[in-house]
């Protein structure tokens, strides 16, 4: 007879009638527990179907045991005191990443550190698997008294927070399986369906098999069940394995349980002694298709304002066809780009304002030609971390804002990769452990090139010699070193290859040439280096990076521009916290640029932007840019509820032929929490860029160029809301000052003659100003969606005493909307509305005929400088995906639709030749594109 606790656990979770239908996961729970015997302090006392929570804290496996150190009691006065120690237990139950927050006595920091070092945990879970968590303890010593014995000291003298650490009772560290002896009858390990991860925290029971044929059960049957004869019953560890005792011979009913999974029954036959070995594949329910980790921020450097991308929610995102970088461009304060472009205007800046990293390294281009996809592969992203104004002295030469992207590591529980493909481009991935480390390699290439020439017609005039094509690579490796040097090695290359050429011929020409043509090439190749290693309380990172880059572009043989370059860069940081209240991070830049250039421009006669201008000329140039920078931060805490942010950077900016530049940005950042789901966030700081390739050119443009300048103001309101929503709402204000623009003026260079053009000097200013909206639904349930507002004005004055304009990214209002929806069978579906004001342009308001010198000129007469505004722009874009999920692999087909209702959006305006009328160039109408993803 089996115990009353597991008669009544098994009758639930069989249920005890056909109406009962399939079991929920409660009952299923329930018996686990029950079986298990878990009497852990969040479950203690709870009812048998209480269901399993969430989380999951480690678990001592044995008391902590510390000793005061005895060469101190050799001192006159032994120290004493608390010493509190944060530490992160990883899903093999080992303590590391040690830190000492605040001890009285370095003797007695080494000690504890050893004393924690050597306790070993039952790793915690989070949904059922197993993740590292951090946790902190404090360890009091005091010098030993003679008449007290070992073993009556203070019983709370080893509390750990939450009573997730050492100090719990341990009287169940070895009661996950509570099975008969016996030899091992049924080795298995168990895994998730289509991606292969191992399956840890599961349970799994054995009870005859009765009726039920051989196989899958794909149905459970109700009414007739009795108590069975026997149940053995285990626990999956972290990498999925487990093992059955004793089990008797014949056919065997196997059930496995795991949360956010759906439940697998399997009958196997058990032959006399014989052991049995098999793979289990269990499917990831529909309602919540998605691996969660806990993770620790050791930097706790958070910025003002951030908004943060997960791969996860990457995907969920519709309109962006998986893309991280083109997701960005739904937040608020980005303004949308024409024809979709691949360019980012954060806060009324241009596009090249702004500074993307992607591992502690610019990356030179981020789109491929007609923004398509970015150049670097989603699917190796970590996170996305978007930061529009306000930001750390770690990032510099930025008057926009930043986007922080860092890779991932490869997978090291098995080999795994996926290859898809849609109307323009496929790809592939391979990832897998390589010892201790492991490696990702990615590659892509599009077929524009063999789709266009199929579509278009001949009549059109518009050939593709060398038709519109891309494709990048990525190739990761990291490797965890060995003591002493300990730390991890990184070592990330990747590049882009974008080509095109188009050529517009007449019908009636012989043979097209360059005057007929549009041809553009750019690709660059990356190789990055990155040493991390966390020591105690210390955090070190050195990490170089070499790049190669050419970018050449002509325009109807008239027009070419040609640059190649070779760039170093390399940076590094050392991280230390001083007391429990204050940390400081400081770092080194150095970014070493060879530029060589050519250009061949045509004359535009004696209305020419400058005198440079004028006439044809070709310049051909070598150009050497070298910028070091410091840089630190310290991390105050204020209290408990404020964290204040204070930091500099000093930049300096060397050009032959050019003046040194160097200049400080002081910053200031603040966390308040005002409530316990409401922050209020802030900042004011100053901002540096130093001048661009042409504007300190000695030719075309004016090498004595100073650095443009931007203060940076912001203050934003954060509130958590029930059913995981949030509204956060920002206001900014920046001031720009000392920007480079065009100008007439002579300028006497010392040491030279006559005085000579300027060109470009640093006389314009502009104000941006407005407010951010964004109200969010965090991922994890069946709806995911966001609300994205800005109400935003971007003004210039190109020099004293003349009118303020209007910017050209000026878009007064950007409003996004984005739905996604997971539906049972693993489909979803999701929309993406956008509505935006229109860009400012200059209108032709009339036209003039000059018909002196024998023929007839049509000179056009212009309004105020970007008084017009085009319409605003609306679109809607949907997507669908279907997913398959098989033992080894997981199939993903969809659908992704632009401009659903085929909207006629207005990019362009162009002018009739005698500048009467004008013709819309509208956007690109309805664009399905169908894709699939084969993952394994």
């Amino acid at each position: 007879m089996l115990p009353r606790r597991m008669r009544r656990a098994f009758a639930a979770l069989l249920g005890a009638s056909p109406r009962a239908g399939f079991p929920s996961l409660a009952p299923a729970l329930a018996l686990a527990l029950a079986l298990s015997g878990l009497s852990t302090p969040a479950l203690a006392g709870a009812p048998e179907s209480a269901e399993q929570p969430e989380l999951v804290p480690p678990k001592a496996t044995s008391p902590l045991v510390y000793d005061y150190p005895e060469a101190l009691l050799e001192r006159d006065e032994p120290p004493s005191g608390t010493v509190n120690l944060q530490y992160v237990v990883g899903i093999d139950g080992v303590p590391k990443e040690i830190e000492v927050l605040d001890s009285p006595d370095p003797a007695l920091a080494e000690a504890a550190v050893e004393a924690l070092a050597a306790l070993r945990f039952r790793p915690g879970t989070y949904g059922g698997q197993a993740v590292e968590i951090v946790l902190t303890i404090a360890l009091e010593y005091t010098p030993p008294e003679a008449e007290l014995p070992q073993d009556e000291g203070d019983p709370d003298a080893n509390p750990a927070e939450d009573g997730a650490g050492p100090g719990e009772d341990t009287d169940d560290a070895d009661d996950t399986d509570e099975q008969p002896d016996g030899p091992e009858r049924i080795l298995g390990t168990l895994l998730e369906a289509g991606s292969g991860t191992p399956v840890g925290g599961a349970t799994v029971l054995a009870v005859p098999a009765g009726d039920y044929p051989e196989g899958r059960v794909r149905r459970q049957r109700y009414g007739d069940e009795s108590e069975p004869a026997w149940i053995v019953q285990s626990r999956a560890d972290d990498l999925g394995r487990f093992s059955l005792r004793a089990v008797p011979d014949g056919r065997v009913r196997l059930i496995f349980l795991a949360p956010n999974f759906e439940r697998l029954e399997w009958v196997v036959s058990l032959e006399p002694n014989t052991q049995l070995e098999t793979k289990y594949f269990l499917t990831r329910d529909s309602a919540t298709p998605f691996r969660t980790e806990v993770t620790v921020d050791r930097e706790a450097m958070p910025e003002a304002v951030v908004r943060t991308i997960t791969t996860e929610e990457i995907n969920e995102i519709p309109g962006t066809q998986g893309d991280a970088l083109k997701a960005v461009q739904n937040f608020p304060g980005v303004s949308r780009q024409a024809f979709g472009a691949g360019q980012l205007a954060i806060r009324g800046a241009a596009p090249g304002d702004s500074g993307v990293y992607l591992g502690y390294h610019e990356i030179p281009t981020l789109f491929h030609f007609g923004g398509i996809s970015s150049v670097f592969n989603s699917d190796v992203i970590a996170q996305l971390d978007f930061i529009p104004g306000n930001f750390d002295s770690r990032y510099g030469d930025a008057l926009g804002g930043v986007v922080n992207v860092q890779p991932r590591r490869g997978r090291r529980d098995g080999y795994h990769g996926y290859f898809d493909a849609d109307l323009f481009d496929a790809g592939l991935l391979v990832e897998g452990p390589v010892g201790e480390g492991s490696f990702v390699l990615s590659g892509r290439r599009s077929y524009v090139d063999v789709i266009l020439p199929a579509v278009i017609p001949d009549e059109v005039g518009l050939g593709l010699t060398v038709a519109p094509r891309y494709w990048d690579y990525q190739a990761l490796f990291d490797y965890p070193l060995p003591k002493p040097v300990g730390g991890e090695l990184s070592v990330r290359a990747f590049g882009s290859d974008d080509r095109s050429k188009l050529i517009f011929a007449e019908a009636n020409e012989i043979e097209a040439d360059d005057r007929d043509a549009l041809e553009t090439v750019q690709w660059f190749h990356r190789v990055d280096l990155v040493y991390r290693k966390l020591e105690g309380p210390w955090e070190f990172l050195i990490t170089p990076s070499y790049k190669r880059e050419f970018a050449s572009s002509s325009i109807f043989g008239a027009t070419r521009f040609d640059v190649e370059s070779d760039t170093f860069s390399g940076r590094a940081e050392l991280s230390r916290r001083l007391t429990k209240n204050a940390q400081l991070r400081v770092g080194a830049e150095v970014v070493s640029t060879w530029y060589a250039a050519r250009a061949e421009l045509p004359g535009f006669g004696p209305g020419a932007p400058s005198p440079a201008l004028a006439s044809a000329s070709t310049r051909e140039t070598d150009y050497v840019r070298v910028a070091p920078a410091l840089y630190g931060t310290l991390t105050l805490r204020a209290g408990q509820r404020l964290m204040l942010f204070p930091g500099v950077r000093l930049s300096h900016t060397s050009d032959l032929a050019a003046i040194e530049r160097t200049v400080a940005d002081p910053r200031l950042r603040f966390i308040l929490k005002v409530a316990d789901n409401t922050k209020l966030k802030g900042g004011v700081g100053l901002y540096s860029q130093a001048p661009g390739l042409l504007q300190g050119d000695v030719v075309f443009g004016n090498p004595r160029l100073l650095p443009e300048r931007s203060l940076h103001t912001s203050l934003s309101v954060e509130q958590l809301l029930p059913r995981d929503f949030s509204v956060e709402l920002t206001g900014f204000y920046k001031r720009l000052y000392a920007l480079s623009s065009e100008t007439t003026a002579l300028a006497l260079v010392p040491g030279e003659g006559d005085p000579s053009p300027q060109n470009f000097a640093n006389i314009g200013a502009g104000n941006i100003y407005g407010g951010e909206l964004l109200v969010k639904r965090a991922l994890g349930d069946r709806f995911y969606g966001w609300l994205s507002y800005t109400l935003m004005r971007s003004e210039r004055t190109p020099a004293p005493g003349e009118a303020t304009q209007l910017f050209d990214f000026d878009q007064t209002h950007i409003l996004t909307l984005i739905a996604s929806y997971d539906f049972p069978l693993n489909w979803r579906i999701g929309a993406r509305f956008r509505l935006v004001s229109g860009n400012p342009y200059t209108a032709t308001v009339n036209g003039v005929v000059n018909g002196g010198g024998g023929g007839v000129e049509h000179i056009p007469i212009a309004g105020p400088i970007n008084g017009a505004r085009l319409p605003a722009f609306h679109q809607l874009d949907l997507r669908v995906d279907k997913t398959w999920v098989y033992r080894r692999i997981k199939v993903t087909s969809y659908l992704d639709i632009q401009n659903v209702y085929n909207a006629e959006n207005t990019e362009f305006l162009a002018s009739s030749y005698d500048f009467q009328s004008r013709i819309p160039i509208l956007s690109l109408p309805t664009a399905p594109s169908v894709g699939m993803k084969i993952e394994w």
